[in-house]
């Protein structure tokens, strides 16, 4: 190939337009031959490829503008390709502040969830794992973890309600169970959810000698839990009852749970244990 010298803009054959003479170094130092369509080259370093033309600064310092139109296909298809590689950067660079903005946000956030949840996990209402908890699956003691810790806390945010419960690894329990005694064996079913539920046993429901006194036909006579049932459903509004559970806002199921529904748990278990006589 020849090389070609600079030439002016009314040139038709290979419009070079030199735009600076001796200009700096840029940030990708990469030196290559540039062809064009009639076979003239021209050596040097891209600078920035434009919707129409690329900037290219020769060996020499001085800086020509290529209209691609003019450029070899290869040229003009690698001169494209820098161009989306330096939008993108650009973005990337761009997005970063605010990325990190976001992190620490929810690091932020995490950070208040944890100091906030261990205020609340200093009683009335405490947990501890049962004997030999060291042995336990990792996946498992994590889980059980964290499901009592959401549940003690909630507990004693929006209760009142004195106990010590034990948590016990329970791999062959078909869900979970408990006792008054404050035992819970967390079997297939691991969440929040099902901590609340448990708890409620270890206060009472479903577990206290006085449960049964209050049940007739299916249906729950004490008047403080159905006082505090009818507050929120209205004057007709039926608690049910059986040998171990009660329901509406028992959380029975994991579909019944939601942050309306959670709150009203705690306040029918309270008027729950009063009717059973339980300080």
């Amino acid at each position: 190939m020849h090389a070609f010298a600079p030439v002016s803009v009314s040139s038709r054959l290979f419009a070079f337009t030199v735009l600076l003479a001796l200009g700096g170094g840029s940030g990708r130092a990469e030196i290559r031959e540039w062809s064009d369509t009639g076979g003239r080259t021209l050596r040097g370093e891209w600078l920035e490829t434009t919707e129409d033309a690329v900037k290219v600064r020769r060996e020499d310092g001085r800086v020509f503008e290529i209209p691609l139109g003019t450029l070899a296909e290869t040229d003009r298809a690698w001169a494209s390709e820098r161009r989306a590689e330096k939008a993108a950067s650009k973005a990337k660079t761009a997005a970063a502040p605010e990325r990190a903005r976001e992190r620490v946000g929810a690091s932020q956030a995490a950070d208040a969830e944890a100091a906030g949840r261990e205020k609340f996990l200093k009683g009335p209402l405490t947990y501890r794992l049962s004997d030999g908890w060291e042995k336990w699956p990792e996946d498992r003691r994590r889980a059980i973890t964290d499901a009592m810790d959401a549940a003690v806390a909630f507990l004693n945010e929006h209760g009142d309600f004195k106990k010590a419960v034990i948590a016990n690894n329970s791999p062959g329990t078909p869900t979970a169970d408990a006792n008054w005694d404050g035992w819970i064996n967390w079997g297939g079913t691991i969440n929040r959810r099902v901590a609340l539920h448990e708890i409620a046993h270890t206060l009472g429901v479903g577990t206290h000698r006085r449960w049964r006194e209050n049940i007739k036909d299916g249906k729950w006579t004490g008047e403080h839990a159905l006082r505090q049932l009818r507050e929120f459903d209205g004057p007709s509004a039926v608690l049910f009852a059986d040998r171990m559970h009660f329901w509406p806002y028992g959380l029975n199921f994991d579909k019944e749970s939601s942050p309306q529904s959670d709150l009203r748990f705690v306040k029918m278990v309270k008027a729950l244990r009063k009717d059973m006589g339980i300080e």
